[in-house]
């Protein structure tokens, strides 16, 4: 009786566990992170780059728009939903800058952005939630910008929700039940690593900000510290992506 004992047991264990791991979440949830096929959001997109090669700083402004395409399958036999991404500067015409991909898959939603896989929201949706956004990417990938390169993923740990039920204005338009994930917020004197999304139900992503930046203060740390970043970084980027409209 004994054997047979502890192996209930442990199969009771066994399916305790795998409850934790699959936490049930209410259906409205997922509108944070619409997969409808023909569902847009259109941004303005404005970034700085700070050029370490020549020591100069340019400025970009442009509009993105995000469609949710078909769906196709990954290479796990799991569905994904194709993300086509388009640019105009203007009143010039959209062009197709490339392919990016979401999906939802467990309690998990992800975005998969220039072949990298992010984990960008976790459900259920509760304040203070932790989760790692980047398990598949190696937190020492380096990406090319304008001069050199840069470690973006550098001391990046877990990501939080930070904020439910959240309002804010944007281009006019107004968001209640907006909820805000931190990806990363570190600062030391000559690196700054910053990441945050706010996603708006039956929206999606409606704003997100990134500072990525390094500078070695001509040499002298010393005279850095205390200034703003936007003063004293020599490589890097800012990026702001704000909602601007939607279908």
């Amino acid at each position: 009786m004994r054997p047979t004992f502890f192996l209930l047991l442990a199969l009771s264990l066994l399916l305790i566990n795998c409850q934790k791991e699959t936490e049930s979440f209410p259906d409205f949830e997922l509108s944070y992170f619409p997969s409808d096929s023909g569902h847009y959001v259109i941004y303005q997109v404005d970034s700085i780059y700070y050029n370490d090669f020549d020591r100069t700083i340019d400025t970009v402004s442009l509009l993105i728009k995000e469609e949710v395409g078909g769906q196709e399958t990954d290479n796990r036999n799991q569905s994904y939903q194709r993300l086509n991404r388009y640019y105009k500067r203007d009143s010039s015409p959209w062009q197709l800058a490339e392919v990016w991909a979401i999906q939802i898959e467990g309690s998990f939603a992800y975005r998969i952005e220039n072949n990298q896989r992010y984990i960008n929201l976790s459900f259920p949706l509760k304040i203070n939630r932790q989760w790692d956004g980047i398990p598949y990417i190696r937190r020492d990938t380096v990406i090319s910008i304008p001069g050199g390169s840069i470690d973006i993923y550098k001391d990046w740990d877990a990501f939080e929700i930070i904020e439910l039920d959240g309002s804010y204005t944007y281009n006019g338009q107004s968001f209640d039940s907006v909820l805000t994930v931190l990806q990363v917020d570190k600062i030391n004197n000559i690196e700054r690593r910053y990441s945050l999304e706010r996603y708006a139900k039956n929206y999606g992503l409606i704003y997100k900000e990134q500072l990525i930046l390094d500078t070695q203060c001509n040499g002298n740390i010393a005279n850095c510290i205390g200034i703003p970043w936007e003063q004293k970084a020599e490589k890097g980027y800012i990026l702001n992506m704000t909602f601007l409209s939607s279908n």
